[in-house]
């Protein structure tokens, strides 16, 4: 599963660590509708560790 085949009824169930918002797909990256950050997908799994965000 890539970030483009995650379904957006899943992401539904998660929001950024950061800032507790609304996350969506843009392309290879999980975006926070709040604060901006943009998480990388590595190896088909979304990497929410504000640490890592890009």
């Amino acid at each position: 599963m890539s970030a483009q085949s995650l379904p957006a009824e899943d992401l539904r169930y998660v929001v950024c660590p950061v800032c507790r918002q609304q996350l969506v797909r843009l392309g290879d990256v999980i975006s926070c509708k709040g604060c901006g950050r943009r998480y990388p997908v590595v190896d088909d799994i979304p990497v929410l560790l504000a640490d890592r965000a890009l």
